[in-house]
């Protein structure tokens, strides 16, 4: 039998299919168009701070394809966002160890999206079965990885009440806790540093192995890690570097010594990572990260017109008279490089640290904040009594450094 299709077919089926033809409804045709977005590569120097997303906008036309004029029959805007995520979580949960049980931990939710400043919680459930396991935070598409360790603790259970532990949350059965490389501080701060001169911080560090001996690696990186060096303990020139090896015997202890050498008046900031070499691939390394602190310029408060005693100054009161009240000016300059904090407190016996009186003598103004390079001019007025003279002290400081211990 031929095809309904072919020429050679019966008129009555010719006419069948073209009447099937007229009865079916008109349909609507619909496609699916992806759209990719690929950033354009951006090369950042080891020193640039990361800053805002970078932002990109495209439009999408849709027009008639016809013979004629064109004609946009509609606009779809498009919008990317391009940069790096950091997430950051307390400093005492970024700590990696190894993971030996997978089900003892879970989290809820396991993925979410996190907009720019935005926080989010995240419920941690534990089960039985284990005391040690890993969360992993990984930031996609190819952000950094954060690795925080979970612990819980299993007590039997008896009548539907806990039982007290047998031995103390410090004792011996938490000694495994303990990492196999101990640091005497958690980060390194300097004060200020006038720029030119260079000052040396120790940090020591203990195997605390009883058996093995830890080859250690050490790096200094970060924006500003030009400024922070590693003294060489092994040279006899003492030079300095950015890394450096150490071997430390079990129970060992080895002190690193730590050099800034600020450049510019600014605030400056690095990491000193200790990893753990020569361990076999199965194994995952130690690392530690020791965050580096400090910045350039200091404040220098200085007297002027003022007589030189010793460690300090003389100031005389004159028109001294009972019942009168004495004046003195004195110009306060900070000649350095950063705005300096004063205080002036007044004590009527220097030795055992003993404050006078307000009546008895008055301090305008008592503290203040003077910016580089400029002065200010103080009234010390005091009641002539019986009593002997004040000692007047000015503590000053960077206020730089003030700010940062009042955060």
């Amino acid at each position: 039998m031929s095809s309904p299709s072919s020429p050679d077919a019966p008129s009555s089926a010719r006419r069948y299919l073209c009447s099937s033809w007229e009865l079916m409804p008109s349909c609507i045709l619909g496609f699916m168009v992806w759209v990719h977005f690929k950033a354009p590569q951006k090369f950042r120097t080891s020193s640039e701070a990361l800053g805002p997303a970078d932002e990109y906008s495209a439009r999408v036309d849709i027009e008639m394809d016809s013979p004629g004029p064109s004609h946009i029959i509609r606009s779809i805007p498009l919008k990317a966002k391009s940069g790096t995520a950091r997430v950051h979580a307390p400093k005492d949960l970024q700590v990696a160890h190894s993971c030996t049980v997978l089900d003892s931990f879970s989290v809820t939710p396991d993925e979410l999206c996190l907009r720019v400043a935005e926080e989010q919680g995240v419920v941690l459930s534990f089960k039985a079965q284990s005391n040690r396991n890993l969360l992993t935070v990984l930031v996609l598409p190819s952000g950094p990885q954060y690795e925080v360790t979970l612990k819980g603790e299993v007590v039997p259970f008896d009548s539907g009440y806990p039982a007290a532990p047998s031995a103390p949350v410090c004792g011996p059965s938490l000694t495994s806790d303990i990492p196999p490389i101990l640091s005497n501080k958690q980060f390194v701060a300097w004060g200020g540093v006038t720029l030119g001169r260079a000052v040396q911080q120790k940090l020591v560090l203990r195997n605390n192995s009883t058996s093995t001996t830890q080859q250690l690696r050490l790096l200094i990186r970060g924006q500003d890690q030009d400024c922070f060096q590693l003294q060489s303990l092994f040279s006899p020139e003492e030079c300095l570097t950015h890394h450096g090896e150490l071997s430390i015997r079990p129970r060992e202890d080895v002190s690193v010594h730590l050099l800034f050498a600020p450049t510019r008046v600014a605030c400056m900031l690095a990491k000193l990572e200790i990893k753990q070499s020569g361990v076999r691939s199965s194994q995952p390394g130690v690392k530690f990260i020791i965050p580096l602190s400090g910045y350039g310029g200091t404040s220098n408060i200085v007297l002027e017109d003022q007589r030189k005693h010793g460690d300090g100054y003389v100031a005389t009161l004159p028109d001294v008279a009972v019942g009168c009240v004495s004046k003195v000016c004195l110009c306060v300059r900070n000649t350095g490089s950063r705005a300096a904090f004063v205080k002036a407190v007044a004590f009527s016996d220097i030795q055992s640290r003993s404050i006078m009186h307000s009546s008895a003598m008055s301090l305008a103004p008592s503290q203040f904040v003077l910016k580089e390079r400029t002065q200010e001019v103080m009234d010390y007025g005091n009641i002539s009594t019986s009593s002997p003279l004040a000692t007047v002290c000015l503590f000053c400081g960077d206020e730089v450094s003030r700010q940062q211990y009042r955060r």
